[in-house]
């Protein structure tokens, strides 16, 4: 089954700034902070990672780690498990199929809604209308670029998404790949994420 825009929503909006007035594109601050997603009445907590565009998620579902690494220049989605030791790699254009390849194109049309406090750092708040799955999202921007706050409805349901203990700085180049002699398995072409990862 597709997965909603769960994912989508916290990957695009931990990975766009204010380009215009009109566009949002990828932050340029680097951050790690905890990301809180709710979503089909499930309530998701992770470690979010960002720096230049790649991202890092520290998830733990039904008892089992899972790291998330997004490289978008590689074109490619890195899916770790701790307590196995084992990867999957996914490739950007299959990834796209499940709401997150499409964020890195060159824009997304938006409308400029106004300024707010939100925990505590001054943002902007923007409308994105997605045609293609019916949804509407708010994203709360900081000037700096990072999504504070996400919230919204799609044809699935409605959606959420708050960033806690936001902390800005470079993060550790070594956050952004697999340890040391843990090779990444290469899923097929087509064949959809682990059901822990949607």
């Amino acid at each position: 089954m597709r997965s909603t825009l769960f994912t989508a929503l916290f990957t695009a909006a931990a990975s766009f700034q204010p380009a215009s007035a009109a566009t949002l594109t990828p932050p340029d601050t680097a951050y790690s902070a905890v990301r809180t997603v709710e979503a089909q009445g499930m309530t998701m907590n992770s470690k979010v990672y960002y720096d230049r565009g790649t991202e890092r998620w520290e998830t733990t579902m039904q008892g089992v780690r899972q790291v998330t690494i997004l490289l978008p220049d590689e074109k490619k989605m890195l899916m770790y498990m701790p307590d196995m030791n084992m990867a999957m790699e996914m490739n950007m254009d299959d990834v796209a199929d499940y709401g997150i390849g499409e964020i890195y194109d060159e824009g997304i049309e938006t409308e400029k809604l106004g300024e707010e406090t939100v925990e505590g750092e001054r943002t902007t708040k923007y409308r994105i209308d997605r045609a293609e799955d019916a949804a509407t999202v708010f994203v709360w921007l900081t000037r700096d670029g990072i999504p504070v706050k996400a919230e919204g409805a799609s044809a699935a349901g409605k959606f959420s998404m708050a960033l806690s203990e936001l902390q800005r700085g470079a993060q550790d180049a070594a956050l952004f790949r697999l340890p040391d002699g843990v090779t990444a398995t290469k899923m097929p072409a087509g064949m959809p994420p682990p059901a822990a990862s949607r």
